[in-house]
């Protein structure tokens, strides 16, 4: 008796075991095949708005992986956190989603240099040297201010000397807005590299620009950037183009057929 009641207590066990066995096997082939049926992907734990830098999220813990199932998987999905490094979004990213990477983009993806911004320019034809200006040249800027310009004080400080600033105001020095009394051109900024630019279409007969506006990003101190802008609002710009072992450009006084000095009849 006793020996049958081992072997009934033995065949129990043993069918127990064969149970969670099946069990055990059932649910791994049950994750096998949800696993081989999806793809992992980043998603984000809360919406992110456009423009929004990556870097500090990343570093918060905000971006996890989760398995999506490939039928469904978005084109281009992020799959790790190093494809959001260095990166901003450039539309608005949501909980739970894939993350395209057509959603994000390279912080400063035109390399400004640090203290400086992009500042965009438009110039046309012969000015912008008939379109051979090129991404990663070096430029001068020369604007020419025409006779009776009314400029104020505070703009000349950059282009003119205090002495040559009083003379341009009549020997006065408590006028803040000045006429100017000769048509000048002076370089306005003697060297600044061209992050971007777009140039006319090529004609395919002469191989060369058709007519047109030429648009840059340049690479400019805050101070050369406000020169600029004030200098397209009063005056014609003309950019030259650099030879590439030239990267600080020519000094040289401004004229207006004589050299400025001499316009304002004061040297310094």
């Amino acid at each position: 008796m006793r020996s049958r009641g081992l072997v009934v207590a033995i065949a129990v066990v043993l069918a127990v075991l064969a149970a969670v066995g099946v069990i055990v096997y059932t649910s791994n082939v049950k994750q096998t095949a949800i696993d081989e049926g999806t793809v992992p992907v980043i998603v984000a734990s809360q919406d992110i708005p456009a423009s929004t830098e990556l870097d500090p999220l990343i570093a918060q813990g905000v971006f996890t992986t989760a398995n999506v199932p490939s039928s469904v998987v978005v084109s281009g999905a992020v799959t790790t956190t190093d494809e959001l490094s260095g990166k901003t979004a450039t539309a608005p990213i949501y909980a739970n989603e894939a993350i395209p990477l057509a959603r994000v983009t390279s912080t400063n993806v035109l390399g400004i240099s640090p203290g400086n911004i992009g500042l965009g320019l438009q110039v046309d034809g012969a000015a912008a040297v008939n379109g051979s200006i090129a991404q990663g040249d070096n430029v001068a800027i020369w604007a020419t201010f025409p006779r009776g310009t009314l400029v104020t004080r505070s703009s000349l400080k950059a282009l003119l000397t205090p002495s040559q600033i009083t003379q341009l105001a009549g020997g006065s020095s408590s006028n803040n807005v000045i006429t100017v009394p000769a048509t000048f051109t002076i370089n306005l900024i003697p060297t600044v590299k061209v992050l971007s630019a777009q140039n006319p279409p090529v004609d395919t007969t002469t191989g060369r620009s058709s007519s047109g506006s030429s648009t840059f990003i340049l690479d400019m101190a805050p101070e050369d950037a406000q020169l600029t802008v004030f200098a397209t609002g009063t005056a014609t710009l003309y950019m030259g183009l650099l030879p590439p072992d030239n990267k600080d450009g020519y000094a040289m006084p401004g004229t207006a057929g004589v050299p400025i000095a001499k316009v304002v009849g004061v040297s310094k």
